[in-house]
């Protein structure tokens, strides 16, 4: 199942309560502590970012985030300074099985876990709790497709 990060940084939002920096190895490279498992991981910040992560600025309704979490001023998406030496858990990590954009591209659901369906607002929420009831008993792969389905008859562009 492909996963195509938005850059919002919600996942990362609130990992500052999962990671800390252990120790500075030198300019730009960190031992990175999982606090729940005691993984350790020597990452380092990608050369095109290191002014960002300098600078230190981080986004103010981010609750606790990553210590190497920014937000590209440019784009005004979500940077993960450390990206290419992150974490497994980083790495392992999809906030969606199946996301659901609006004709500007903009998120209006997402399915995270095995069935939970986020919607961003409430227009769909009744639609969607009419339709639920008809294809919970199908086999997840059946219920993924019904989903798909459903978010693109109403002219949604679904990625799965």
């Amino acid at each position: 199942m492909p996963f195509f990060c938005q850059q919002c940084g919600e996942c990362c939002s609130v990992m500052g309560q999962v990671f800390a920096v252990r120790e500075k190895r030198g300019t730009f490279r960190y031992i990175f502590e999982n606090l729940y498992t005691g993984e350790e991981t020597e990452v380092e910040v990608s050369i095109p970012w290191r002014k960002l992560f300098s600078s230190g600025e981080r986004l103010a309704h981010w609750q606790d985030p990553c210590p190497f979490l920014r937000q590209d001023p440019a784009s005004g998406k979500a940077v993960c300074t450390v990206h290419g030496t992150r974490p497994g858990t980083c790495r392992d990590y999809g906030c969606w099985r199946v996301l659901v954009l609006d004709t500007s591209g903009q998120r209006v659901a997402r399915v995270m876990e095995r069935r939970y369906l986020h919607l961003e607002g409430p227009s769909l929420e009744r639609a969607w709790e009419e339709f639920r009831d008809g294809i919970d008993s199908l086999p997840d792969d059946e219920w993924e497709g019904a989903v798909a389905r459903f978010f693109r008859e109403r002219g949604y562009t679904v990625f799965r």
